[in-house]
């Protein structure tokens, strides 16, 4: 399978957690959690869109310093998911600091904080204003990022609440386009029309105009899908970290990874520290495994490893990849 996702894995596995994303089909990046940002460009910080922050906890949330620091005098807007209460975190980090000289300057925060019951709400920070925020509250049945990108969201117990993100790509509606001169069609702007309204699932009796040789035609989509479309499965990715070891866990972990292109699931304790697992509220390599295998997602990485398996890396990795070795994604 040709990977439509790029992922960068920021820091080791044994240190904070922070994947930077990017699509073949998205103009701007992702960022999956926002752990102190060691290997990244300031050029790649600019080039993000949308941050996805789990939980709130230091090794999660350390690195927002180094967005605001390398977006400030950008004129872009970035936009962060998180967990109830994620408002009152990036607040408390952005008044830690003075705006007092900062008008001039058009960058942009935007706060979604998530709720269990349909409901959104956001909060925006505007550097011209001060970073004084307004707030909006939402009722949403889906959440489109841009790019026609669509993410999903489910809430996991860590003790506190630990949000698992699914990012997923439009339908692909690719163009047979060697078979124009058979039909007689000449390409124009009436093919976006076409993608879109197949997108969106427009009723296929519908007739849009279409430029041909002998002028322009209305024709039905339902002839127009036959004639010259095909479509291409979209891919998605899913991520989870920081969930307790629990049985009501594990069930919500492999429905919402199910059937993923790719699964970014933690795996922080060995089985035979299953009581640190416990007592930390995370998973094991196994209970990890077990999820990946019984959600039946195409590939798997792991990633969030305690510190203490570090000095004997070999024989961790030997137990972690065992038997699926050929599923591991790689990173970069």
């Amino acid at each position: 399978m040709r990977h439509n996702f790029t992922i960068k894995q920021i820091n080791s596995p044994f240190e904070d957690t922070a994947f930077f994303v990017r699509n073949v089909y998205k103009r701007q990046a992702f960022l999956l959690d926002c752990g102190r940002l060691g290997n990244i460009e300031n050029s790649e910080i600019l080039s993000i869109s949308d941050i996805f922050v789990s939980h709130t906890h230091i090794d999660h949330f350390y690195g927002f310093d180094r967005i605001l620091r390398g977006s400030l005098r950008s004129d872009k807007k970035i936009r962060i998911f998180g967990p109830p209460g994620i408002i009152n975190n990036v607040s408390g980090k952005i008044q830690g600091y003075t705006w007092n000289l900062i008008k001039n300057y058009t960058f942009k925060i935007e706060v979604v904080e998530l709720r269990g019951d349909g409901k959104i709400k956001q909060a925006f920070f505007n550097a011209e204003d001060g970073f004084i925020p307004y707030f909006e509250e939402n009722v949403i049945d889906r959440i489109e990022l841009e790019d026609g990108f669509i993410l999903e969201y489910e809430f996991f117990d860590h003790d506190i609440i630990s949000v698992g993100y699914r990012i997923k790509e439009d339908k692909h509606v690719n163009i047979k386009k060697d078979v124009f001169d058979k039909y007689g069609y000449i390409p124009g702007p009436w093919l976006s029309t076409l993608k879109a309204k197949l997108r969106n699932c427009t009723d296929l009796n519908e007739m849009i105009p279409v430029e041909t040789v002998d002028g322009t035609k209305e024709i039905a989509l339902k002839q127009l899908e036959e004639e010259l479309v095909i479509y291409k499965k979209p891919q998605d990715i899913t991520y989870i970290t920081d969930i307790a070891p629990t049985y009501e866990n594990f069930v919500k972990a492999v429905n919402f990874a199910k059937n993923s292109s790719i699964l970014l699931i933690e795996a922080m304790f060995l089985k035979c520290d299953i009581i640190d697992a416990i007592y930390k509220k995370h998973l094991t390599v196994e209970l990890a495994k077990e999820i990946f295998a019984s959600s039946n997602s195409i590939y798997v990485k792991f990633f969030h490893f305690s510190p203490k398996y570090e000095k004997d890396k070999g024989k961790f990795f030997a137990n972690l990849y065992s038997g699926i070795s050929d599923k591991i994604l790689k990173t970069l």
